[in-house]
């Protein structure tokens, strides 16, 4: 496995520039471009094809299927291989509810999930489902009473994501896993681990979902790919209709190359999991004290203290994130204003609006994210940029 060293030689494509924003994507490790290059030039085959070029892709399949499953401490054919989290989250959705339909039409959600989940939602009420939200504190947790009371017998579905992408907030996914089996096996309980994935440990033993979703490019991965974990015995109607690849669940030619290259960054991920956190939270705590400092009452942490190390949330007093982050990025630092898939509207964030953050403070928002590559040198640069964009502003 490749060491710390080896995988910084290639964390930049520029020597000055600063990749604070893991949390919308990150680069691909080195070995993993690699491997990928080298498969599409000489295992190009069809993993269907009956032929030995095809013979060869399909065992490429299985063993980094055997690979990510065991991450998770799951089975190899518990896995659905999809084009990434958001497709992963509208089967997950859109397939369970076709299915139970029969069963109930009641289901229970967050209102500070990823747009895939709450989009998903907002087509299966326009098709006569019941959505109920979860009441969240004020760091977007889920609130378990609350959950009890709204569980029904008829509630056919529950979905959590296991971290937020924009405050870093851990949701309690394995007591609610508890409250809605004890409250009716038949549940099914779908969990968006896009987030959570390699920031920390994932045991299906432990958590009890029938359903978690999983993307390969926030663990430098190659991008358009993701998978499915179905529990054995859960039953989903496929949203892709063609040759019945995957068993049956998703249509379409899979991509075995990518499907390696996440194997190989989920290894390398899990194995240096402990390490990568540590690294984070050094870089976070630099971040929060320095700015805390320098800055004190013109800036306000959104993210909870016993969040993921990898992910802070902070907003900044008089000034719109918009133009910090452009000022950011003229000195080749780059971060977020909020989720990737949200960043290019002008709406304050549903999340930041959910847990009750003023919309002036709200507006000042940036997410500044850590992944394997950064270093704590780069927390004391980006800090000092910020002090001098806010002296000048």
């Amino acid at each position: 496995m490749p060491d710390k060293e080896k995988n910084m030689s290639n964390s930049r494509n520029s020597a000055n520039m600063i990749y604070f924003d893991n949390s919308a994507t990150t680069q691909p490790y080195k070995e993993v471009i690699e491997l990928i290059a080298k498969l599409m030039s000489e295992e190009f085959g069809n993993s269907s094809s009956l032929h030995t070029l095809g013979v060869r892709a399909e065992r490429i399949l299985e063993d980094n299927r055997a690979k990510l499953a065991a991450t998770i401490k799951a089975e190899p054919e518990e896995l659905v291989f999809t084009s990434g989290g958001t497709e992963s989250v509208n089967m997950a959705l859109r397939g369970t509810a076709e299915v139970l339909k029969r069963s109930g039409n009641h289901i229970i959600s967050s209102p500070v999930e990823h747009s895939a989940s709450l989009e998903s939602l907002k087509e299966l009420e326009r098709l006569g489902y019941e959505v109920e939200y979860l009441d969240v504190d004020e760091y977007g947790r889920i609130l378990i009473d609350d959950l009890k009371a709204k569980l029904r017998k008829d509630t056919i579905m529950v979905n959590i994501m296991a971290v937020n992408n924009e405050l870093g907030t851990i949701e309690p996914v394995i007591e609610a896993a508890h409250h809605i089996k004890a409250n009716n096996k038949a549940t099914i309980f779908h969990v968006d681990a896009v987030q959570a994935y390699g920031k920390i440990p994932i045991n299906i033993r432990d958590l009890k979902a029938d359903l978690i979703s999983f993307s390969a490019h926030k663990i430098h991965g190659p991008k358009g790919v993701g998978m499915l974990y179905m529990r054995k015995g859960t039953r989903l109607h496929p949203l892709m209709m063609g040759g019945g690849h995957e068993r049956k669940h998703r249509s379409g030619t899979v991509n075995v190359p990518c499907i390696a290259g996440f194997g190989l960054a989920a290894c390398i991920k899990t194995e240096r999991m402990k390490e990568d956190q540590i690294n984070c939270g050094r870089i976070k705590k630099i971040m929060i004290n320095e700015l805390n400092d320098s800055l004190g009452s013109k800036i306000r942490i959104n993210s909870p203290e016993d969040g993921v190390d990898n992910i802070l949330n902070i907003s900044f007093k008089g000034i719109k994130s918009e133009t910090l982050l452009h000022f950011l990025e003229m000195q080749q630092i780059y971060v977020s204003s909020g989720s990737a898939c949200n960043s290019k509207k002008s709406a304050v964030s549903h999340v930041l609006k959910a847990v009750g953050i003023p919309r002036a403070w709200a507006e000042g928002a940036i997410r500044f994210s850590f992944g394997s590559l950064n270093t704590e040198d780069e927390a004391f640069i980006v800090t000092n940029a910020i002090n001098e964009i806010m002296k000048k502003m």
